[in-house]
């Protein structure tokens, strides 16, 4: 019942390539024509759960699915009707022989079974071919075609590697080669949940955030870090496909840039607990946050920054338009080496290392963060005296002691570790207003030679760190006495 595939969005001007390297003559072709149901006020959707009536070639399927423990995997039963002379109804009874789908059905719909009706249409041109790669076997297939409702409809025009037989890692690193020849960029989205984005009008599902990790303490090092990459992967990977399409909102890519922090802040911190970690990836996921982090900034000058400015006097009311919006977010996750970095990742947050040994993790961890919190003390005993440079390494470290307390929490109790949390997050944020103040300063600095008239929001900006490193000294000296909750009995 667990279906394991990976779906890229394909660029339109390399369809016929792709077609080409399928071997579109020989390959397998069918049409796909399905039916998606729900309940009017989508309580199927809610639950991350798909109800589909598919038409595959002259034989009807009726499929549940639903979200699996990864965006690599699916829940799926397929309950075949076959040939019929007038097209099917819906009928949940098909399920019977399988109880936790009926569970998981009962649990959605409650007493609103009835109510489901047909919510939007999909109708595909599926290309495919069956490959093997060292004993993997690998459906590659294209679907071309349409998602629709009565009102309005949306192109489909994508790649997926779904798993025949064999290994899954083979799986993820076999599409790195795809992903470089023909511009794929990876979509966690299903087919279900773009038809209910159409359904309702809507561009895109909130913002994913992040979700708690619970840790086991007698797991190994090697499995925990696992853990924590795939942890981030999942408030990753959905934010960047709206972002990869253009549609994404700043919820979205503010969420995105907080995902990749945390998955940098776990290789920086718990790296060297798996001899497997990449020491590149590290790196490669500056570039992709500071790639993100352009368009941030923007979006701090315009929304945050500029009204505070008008507020108090400044003689300009607008950012100048040729520095505002160089970016274009969607790039980003459409670049072929970060796609291919996402995919590395995955794989490695699915691997299973059997062989590595466990060792306590709670002192591990413990004794990790400890290493963190003695370089922040260091510098926090001194914060006003340091220099510019050396207070971003601070907020950074900050960040970073915060995001991995957060990744091992689990393993400490609960009300201590929210104590400290609630501190270093206080901390981070009057960090990150100082950080935001300097990045002001910087950027109306470098326009005062074209507008003298921006020489006020350089004053402004100043003054505004100076209080801020008074406050962020106070608190910095705070903190330096509270006892860290690891040590603790």
């Amino acid at each position: 019942m667990i279906e394991v595939e990976l779906k890229f969005q394909l660029p339109e001007n390399k369809k016929k390539s792709v077609l080409q390297a399928l071997k579109a003559k020989t390959a397998e072709k069918i049409r796909l024509q399905a039916k998606y149901y729900d309940t009017p006020d989508r309580l199927l959707a809610q639950q991350h759960v798909a109800l589909r009536l598919r038409l595959e070639g002259q034989e009807w399927v009726q499929t549940f699915k639903a979200s699996g423990k990864t965006h690599l995997e699916r829940i799926e039963c397929e309950v075949k009707i076959g040939k019929s002379n007038a097209e099917p109804e819906i009928d949940l009874s098909l399920f019977q022989a399988y109880p936790e789908v009926m569970q998981r059905l009962q649990a959605a719909l409650g007493d609103q079974a009835k109510t489901l009706c047909m919510q939007f249409k999909t109708d595909v041109q599926r290309t495919y071919r069956v490959v093997e790669v060292d004993g993997t076997h690998i459906e590659i297939c294209l679907d071309d075609g349409e998602v629709s409702t009565p009102e309005r409809a949306e192109k489909i025009c994508e790649v997926e590697f779904e798993l025949k037989s064999g290994s899954a890692e083979t799986l993820i690193l076999f599409t790195q080669e795809w992903v470089k020849k023909y511009k794929l960029w990876l979509d966690v989205r299903s087919k279900a949940e773009r038809g209910n984005l159409l359904a309702t009008n809507q561009k895109t599902s909130p913002a994913t955030k992040a979700k708690a990790l619970v840790l086991d303490k007698k797991m190994s090092n090697d499995m925990a870090l696992r853990l924590m990459i795939g942890n981030a992967l999942a408030q990753l990977l959905p934010n960047a496909a709206f972002i990869a399409e253009g549609i994404a909102a700043h919820e979205h890519i503010h969420q995105a840039r907080v995902a990749i922090r945390r998955m940098r802040s776990a290789l920086k911190t718990f790296g060297r607990w798996s001899s497997d970690v990449d020491t590149s990836w590290e790196a490669a996921l500056g570039d992709l946050q500071r790639e993100l982090g352009v368009s941030r900034d923007q979006d701090v000058l315009r929304d945050e920054i500029l009204p505070k400015l008008v507020e108090s006097g400044a003689p300009f009311k607008s950012l100048p338009k040729e520095k505002y919006g160089q970016l274009k977010a969607y790039q980003t996750f459409e670049k072929p080496e970060h796609v291919c970095l996402l995919l590395q990742l995955l794989a490695f947050s699915i691997h299973n290392d059997k062989s590595s040994k466990k060792k306590n993790l709670k002192k591990q961890a413990s004794d990790t963060l400890d290493r963190l919190l003695k370089k922040i003390i260091q510098d926090a005993s001194k914060f006003a005296s340091l220099k510019t440079e050396q207070r971003h390494r601070l907020r950074k470290r900050a960040k970073r002691l915060r995001y991995s307390i957060e990744f091992v929490s689990g393993l400490y109790k609960s009300k201590r570790v929210s104590q400290y949390l609630s501190q270093l997050q206080s901390i981070q944020e009057i960090l990150g207003d100082y950080n935001d103040m300097h990045m002001t300063e910087t950027y109306f600095e470098a326009l005062t030679t074209e507008d003298p008239t921006y020489w006020f929001a350089v004053g402004w900006s100043r003054g505004q760190q100076s209080q801020l490193i008074k406050d962020a000294s106070e608190q910095l000296e705070r903190f330096r006495q509270q006892p860290s909750f690891w040590k603790t009995k």
